[in-house]
């Protein structure tokens, strides 16, 4: 039986081509797009074959992640990961596993992992802290760290300090009592980081030291975590990247941008007085609403990431499958569900939804139904 700590150790220590500088996303696409795939319902069993709607999701992450001279090709992945020890290829019938090396296209019925890996990928918490792991092929993260708390608005003396008190004295107290034996800003997991750093706050060290430092180790503790809480999101982190490299914007505009990005601020604000549930099942728990972009952020410019109108509230088994473009709706608001959407009704998408549509969003969804939705 192998532990969540141990895939996590793995997702963040894939064997990834190195070249040009960089690390080759090919492996960590081909992971991503699978937890998509089990979070929306498509893949529903340990099978995992290579269709369009994989081919799809994998490209959708590969667009995000590819540098250089990268090229889209999800069969290197769907083949090679079989050398990191979790991931297997299914031969067909009459095919011996030891006759299927490299690319034995006609001779693989599928792919499958551990099963206690797909069990894991089941969890969304879970994939929350694997993601975070796949991330760390990509970048380090102090260096995220620093790039994500400065677009929060935090001044550059701050957000160093905390990180060295992250990656110092607060590391080393740490391992000193046993919570962990990494140093804190190495922890790929955002709930083993907790379990690590929660016991610091109750010794008496600790206390001295924070009441001396006016709360700036606490309060470093907290900013890391909470960094790792929105990092689960690896494409959340690669947008926030680019807004702050972004020389056109100040520091408020980055700040805006980054907390609209991360789902908090007006943005989101707006959705959920504008339509106050679900626009589709009107389903009202609002910690189970997502605020949606029509049109992508990455195709948005910065007016259309913060226009209302380009937004919708939906639960997330719809913002999910809306977002990798399985479903998208007609222009009287009736939805469209992509052929490559197996077993729709499995996420209780079914060809009766409709979403409440006003024509301020016409412009949004027509462009979602051109370039977005996989049915057209």
């Amino acid at each position: 039986y192998m532990s969540l700590e141990y895939y996590l150790n793995k997702f963040q220590s894939l064997n990834t081509m190195r070249q040009q500088g960089h690390n080759k996303p090919h492996k960590i696409c081909m992971l991503l797009a699978i937890m998509d795939l089990i979070a929306i319902g498509t893949i529903t069993d340990n099978k995992i074959e290579l269709n369009n709607a994989l081919r799809r999701c994998f490209t959708l992450h590969f667009d995000r992640l590819k540098a250089g001279n990268d090229k889209d090709t999800p069969e290197n992945p769907f083949y090679h990961l079989i050398s990191e020890g979790f991931w297997h290829l299914k031969p067909v019938a009459g095919v011996k596993s030891e006759d299927i090396s490299g690319y034995s296209k006609n001779k693989i019925a599928y792919a499958y992992l551990d099963d206690e890996l797909y069990a894991y990928m089941q969890s969304s918490i879970v994939c929350n802290d694997l993601r975070i792991a796949l991330s760390q092929n990509l970048t380090r993260l102090p260096e995220l760290y620093q790039r994500w708390a400065s677009g929060l608005g935090k001044a550059e003396r701050t957000v160093k300090s905390y990180l060295g008190a992250v990656q110092g004295v607060l590391s080393s107290m740490a391992k000193e009592h046993q919570f962990t034996d990494k140093e804190l800003t190495k922890i790929g997991s955002f709930h083993e980081y907790q379990r690590a750093v929660t016991p610091l706050y109750q010794l008496e060290e600790f206390k001295h030291k924070d009441e001396r430092g006016k709360s700036m180790y606490s309060s470093a503790l907290k900013s890391f975590g909470e960094f790792l809480a929105d990092l689960g999101q690896v494409d959340v982190s690669a947008d926030v990247d680019e807004i702050l490299q972004d020389n056109t914007l100040n520091k408020t505009e980055k700040s805006i941008l980054v907390n609209a990005r991360l789902g908090q601020g007006n943005f989101r604000r707006n959705l959920l007085q504008e339509w106050q549930s679900c626009a589709v099942t009107g389903y009202q728990m609002q910690a189970m609403l997502v605020a949606s972009h029509i049109k992508p952020w990455r195709a948005s410019n910065n007016f259309e990431r913060l226009d209302p109108a380009n937004g919708l509230l939906l639960v997330a088994n719809l913002d999910k499958a809306f977002d990798k473009g399985f479903i998208s709706f007609d222009r009287q608001g009736k939805i469209l569900i992509a052929s490559i959407l197996e077993r729709p009704e499995v996420l209780g998408i079914h060809s009766g939804l409709q979403l409440a549509i006003r024509p301020e969003h016409d412009k949004y969804l027509s462009y979602h139904r051109t370039e977005m939705y996989a049915g057209h």
